[in-house]
């Protein structure tokens, strides 16, 4: 592992599997992972700040990035992701593997991904693309508790579609789930008063083909967009 330190800038370049803990340090930190094809590593990217930015141009044999506050922003990412930040904006580009994501403040983008996606956040919009073959499980979870979230699968992805879409009485504005392969949707008829604001709930269902992949969506003041290409 070489560490070069330039004003607030640190760059790490990664061997083999090296875990990377930062504390105290507010800085940006940049990951360039590079692999061994001789060597038995794993070469897990593992990362843990106490805060600020954390970002990975290539991680080949999966990462672990974690940052009390600051945004994570992934360029390629194999085997997985695992990712969480207190307060920030991920952004993964590509990812081929099963990709864990959450925020407690911000917006989760996953350009591209192959694997499984579990995205949530406390506040903030999530868009996801799957990508690639049908074929094998790829389930989807993601959840914001105030937000709009985004879809896009393969036109001839599988899947059980499951939604929850809540709006407050006080939110302003009217929400809905769009998509194009016909969902079935019913609304809650009355307001839910048992929690913090009363809220009515959009429910939509559906499946396409053999339904083996599991899609769950919900969302709070958020629209939901399924889209197919």
């Amino acid at each position: 592992m070489t560490m070069r330190k330039t004003g607030a800038l640190f760059s790490i370049f990664l061997v083999g599997a090296v875990p990377l803990v930062l504390s105290g340090c507010k800085c940006l930190t940049t990951v360039h992972a590079q692999s061994r094809a001789n060597t038995g590593d794993s070469g897990t990217v593992s990362i843990h700040k106490m805060g600020g930015e954390i970002e990975v141009k290539d991680a080949p044999h999966g990462a672990t990035l974690n940052t009390m506050g600051g945004d994570i922003h992934i360029g390629s990412v194999s085997e997985f992701a695992k990712v969480n930040t207190m307060g920030g904006n991920v952004m993964i580009d590509h990812a081929n593997g099963p990709v864990d994501a959450a925020t407690m403040g911000g917006s989760i983008t996953v350009k591209d991904a192959t694997g499984h996606i579990h995205a949530s956040t406390m506040a903030g919009d999530i868009t996801a693309r799957m990508v690639g073959s049908s074929s094998g499980g790829r389930d989807v979870h993601l959840s914001s508790k105030s937000g709009t979230i985004t879809l896009i699968v393969p036109k001839d992805f599988s899947m059980e579609v499951r939604i929850q879409l809540a709006f407050t009485k006080n939110a302003g504005r009217t929400f809905d789930v769009i998509d194009h392969i016909g969902l079935t949707k019913r609304e809650s008829a009355d307001w839910d008063t048992s929690s913090s604001t009363p809220r009515k709930y959009i429910y939509a269902e559906g499946q396409v083909g053999s339904g083996q992949n599991h899609v769950e969506i919900d969302t709070i003041n958020g629209d939901v967009i399924l889209k197919q290409e």
